[in-house]
Formats: structure tokens, C-alpha cells, sequence
């Protein structure tokens, strides 16, 4: 890449010779100039290392340019000198056909190779300065991505506790009521929490999986309330193999039977509806027919529903919203809108 570079240059002084030569009305001497200035611009390219070493030793954002600048001006004029050097070495070699001495090759070249030089270095400073950057940025969004990934995990470490301690209560109002039904709900109560650790470190799990959570969870459910609670579902086929927060349904539908149904004489239903919407979007709804908003149901603030939403916030940004609304006909909702997307 450097060597192109400076070959660009060096047809690009050719050019500028050949154009002269032809504004004076004069034949190009194409035998002498290319050579000649291939042999500049190539001399001048053997100091790009010291370039690199100058930008490193000195870089403009640790070191003043009033302390940078001595070094600057020494190392590049004792390039220059150098490079003259070796030039006129060269030129006597091939017998060049503009024979030139030592001092009047200093003479000529002196200022312009040093801005040469120069510039090299700006460009190196500008290179590293945005390779510093891009690393920078990297690191920043690594260090957000661990953040984030920690936030998520403890919202989804408060959850399970908070789901276990309702559970373990209702356990507790069986054991001298209903004995064979507590030691039921304790076994599944038990396959759920080992089926939940056997996804534990995955951020999202296809929907089939999360239901298979939920269906162990609505088992336990369907123990404390008897019975007396049906469960209506809607899952669009092409939904199932769509990825989804683990541990998302459960604390919706928790709050539908603690909030809703757990509120309300006689039986209730609830019903969990996952759709597929265009420009690649799931929604996934779950709704009651309990005592409903103005009876003093679900709340907005609730564990279930408060963790839930900012880990929907973490994984997809604020755009992904928890909505809850209260229906016509009595009872809840409680609706999300995440991308589609499968493993």
C-alpha cells in the first residue's frame, strides 16, 4: 500500500515535468525524467519507518508540539540530508543525463522533501488517531454490552425469586388444606426451576421453549385455583420458532392470575395470543377477564411487569414497549411488540 502510494507521487511529478516540457513547446525526455524522478520520490519513500517511529515517539496527544517539534525538525532534516545522499550516489551509478552535486541536490530538495516528510507524518498522526478511535469505540461498546448484559441478568435474577415467593405462599395456604395438591405443585414447581436453569445463560429461546416453560408454570397455577381458571392460546404457527426474552410470559400471566383472576369470584380466563405482524414484528398478548384496571388490579409498578419492561428495553431499546390496557367487556391486557426474528 505505501509503495503505491508513493509511485502515484512519483507519475504524478513525471506528469507535472511532462506537461511543462510541452507548455514550452520542447520534446518530454521520457528516458531521463522517469527514472530520475522514480529514483527521487523512491529515496524519499526508504525514511516512511522513521515517519512511523516520529509519530509513535512524539504522538500529538501525549507529547506538546513545543517539545515535539525540535525532534521533528532534527530527525526530518537529517532524513533529508540522507536521502539527498543517496540520490546523488544513485544518479552517479546510472549516469544520469542532469548531472547534479551534493549541495545543489540540498539546495533544490531541502524545503520540499521536508514538507514531504511532513506531511507523511500528519497522515500517520491522522491514521493512528483514528485507529485510537475505532479501538476505543469498540472497547466502549464492549464494556456497554457487559453492563447491559449484567442489568439483564439481574432483572431476570429478581424475577424468579419473585415468582418462586408467590408460588412457595400458595404452597404454603395448600399444605394443611390440600396436602396431595401442595406435594403436586412442589414437583412442578421443581421441573420448572430446572427447566428454566437449563436455558439460563441465553438472553432469547424459541417461543416452543418458552411455552414449554409456561405450560409447567399454568400446571402449578391450575393446582392452587382448582381448576377454576381456563386457558384460551392463539399461536400463529410461523410465531413458534421465533425468539423470545425466556422467562417473558411467565410474569404476565403471573400478574394476570395474582391481580386479575386471584381478585374475582368464580371462574376466569385467560387468554395468550402470540401474532405475527408485517415488517417482521411479533406481538404477544395476554389478557384477563378479573376485576380489570379500575378494580384495582394489575399493577404498572409490580415486579413482574416493571422488570419486564426494562428488560425489553435492554435487549431491544425504547421502542419496545410494555403496553397495559383495560378491555371493554371487563379484565386486562397486557401487550408487547418485540422484532421477529429465529435462531
Amino acid at each position: 500500500m505505501l509503495f503505491v502510494a508513493w509511485t502515484i507521487l512519483a507519475f504524478a511529478s513525471i506528469l507535472q515535468i511532462a506537461v511543462a516540457f510541452n507548455q514550452r513547446g520542447q520534446p518530454v525526455p521520457w528516458r531521463a525524467i522517469v527514472p530520475e524522478r522514480l529514483i527521487d520520490w523512491y529515496t524519499c519513500a526508504l525514511f516512511t519507518p522513521v515517519c512511523f517511529w516520529l509519530a509513535r515517539r512524539y504522538p500529538l496527544t501525549q507529547v506538546p508540539w513545543r517539545k515535539a517539534l525540535p525532534g521533528y525538525l532534527l530527525v526530518t532534516s537529517t532524513c533529508v540530508v540522507l536521502k539527498c545522499l543517496l540520490m546523488v550516489g544513485i544518479f552517479d551509478v546510472i549516469g544520469s543525463s542532469f548531472p547534479v552535486t551534493f549541495g545543489r541536490a540540498l539546495a533544490q530538495n531541502f524545503i520540499f522533501d521536508s514538507i514531504v516528510l511532513w506531511c507523511v507524518i500528519a497522515v500517520i498522526h491522522v491514521l493512528e488517531l483514528q485507529v485510537n478511535l475505532s479501538q476505543r469505540e469498540h472497547a466502549a461498546l464492549e464494556l456497554r454490552a457487559q453492563l447491559s448484559e449484567a442489568e439483564l441478568r439481574v432483572l431476570k435474577g429478581q424475577l424468579q425469586p419473585h415468582f418462586l415467593f408467590n408460588t412457595l405462599n400458595g404452597v404454603a395456604s395448600l399444605i394443611h388444606t390440600a396436602p396431595m395438591v401442595a406435594d403436586f405443585v412442589v414437583v412442578q414447581l421443581a421441573d420448572l426451576l430446572r427447566a428454566s436453569l437449563d436455558h439460563d445463560s441465553a438472553r432469547e429461546i424459541p417461543l416452543t421453549k418458552e411455552l414449554e416453560l409456561l405450560d409447567k408454570y399454568l400446571a402449578i397455577m391450575d393446582a392452587r385455583f382448582q381448576g377454576r381458571v381456563s386457558i384460551h392460546r392463539e399461536i400463529d404457527d410461523g410465531a413458534r420458532r421465533a425468539l423470545v426474552p425466556q422467562f417473558l410470559l411467565q410474569p404476565l400471566v403471573e400478574n394476570a392470575f395474582e391481580h386479575g383472576i386471584g381478585r374475582r369470584s368464580g371462574a376466569g380466563r385467560i387468554s395468550i395470543r402470540v401474532t405475527c405482524l408485517p415488517e417482521a414484528r411479533l406481538r404477544l398478548e395476554v389478557s384477563d377477564d378479573g376485576v380489570g384496571l379500575s378494580g384495582n388490579g394489575t399493577p404498572e409498578s409490580g415486579v413482574g411487569l416493571t422488570n419486564t419492561r426494562k428488560r425489553l428495553e435492554r435487549l431491544y431499546g425504547d421502542t419496545q414497549p410494555l403496553r397495559l390496557s383495560s378491555l371493554p367487556d371487563g379484565g386486562a391486557q397486557v401487550s408487547v411488540e418485540i422484532p421477529f426474528r429465529v435462531a
